[in-house]
């Protein structure tokens, strides 16, 4: 009997222990530093501007950072809430970045990355991609060979073919992929291109996955493109 006292006393301060716990990461949370949400039409047809702000903090969401995509580890440092926050939603710093920078708003089901307004969109243009990585229904492939990633990126030197508008980035008539694609000079965070390809096999890149200015691939890029299909 002694012993299942003991026990039940144990289970109690265990119990505690986690309340303690809940309740302390809850008070954590209401201390952090609330930021308002804003959303208005950017100035790209078919996008929208994001600001959240606090003080004289501001970060935006916008064309620039809708090919963003925080990944590796789960982020951890929660630096901020929203007026209505639950369980671990929240604003976050991307491991690997400065919050002068990018943050990330997470929750379980859905992450955006924001840019301080006082730091400078990323210039694709004048990075240098060390992989790229290809998406498509249930597969994955990657390349680091530099006459491809080259070749990628040279195809928007070329005359786009603009397309109707599809705001979700799915484009009837058209396989829809996107081209993950990382470069050191920006750590944590990974740039999405948009691969399109038509029912006579003609491949096309865009900027981003919505995008509808699109420019045609060259032959390198479309040979190892059909050799993962």
């Amino acid at each position: 009997m002694k012993q299942k006292w003991i026990a039940a006393g144990c289970c109690s301060f265990a119990l505690l222990g986690i309340l303690a716990c809940g309740i302390a990461g809850l008070f954590m949370g209401l201390s952090l530093p609330v930021y308002r949400m804003n959303q208005v039409d950017s100035q790209h047809a078919g996008f929208r501007r994001t600001t959240l702000t606090h003080g004289d903090s501001v970060y935006v969401n916008d064309y620039e950072e809708s090919a963003l995509m925080a990944f590796g580890e789960q982020p951890s440092k929660r630096i901020g809430r929203f007026p209505v926050s639950l369980g671990i939603n929240g604003l976050y710093a991307i491991p690997g970045q400065d919050v002068s920078a990018y943050v990330l708003e997470y929750d379980p089901m859905y992450q955006a990355v924001y840019r301080n307004i006082h730091h400078p969109p990323f210039d694709w243009r004048a990075a240098k991609f060390q992989m790229m990585r290809l998406y498509s229904t249930g597969n994955a492939v990657e390349t680091e060979d530099v006459l491809v990633i080259g070749e990628a990126l040279a195809a928007f030197d070329g005359a786009p073919m603009i397309v109707p508008m599809q705001a979700d980035g799915n484009y009837a008539g058209y396989e829809n992929h996107w081209l993950q694609s990382f470069s050191d000079a920006l750590p944590g965070l990974a740039y999405n291109f948009g691969v399109h390809i038509d029912s006579s096999g003609q491949v096309f890149l865009a900027e981003n996955v919505v995008s509808n200015q699109w420019f045609l691939a060259g032959s390198l890029f479309v040979e190892w493109i059909n050799a993962q299909r």
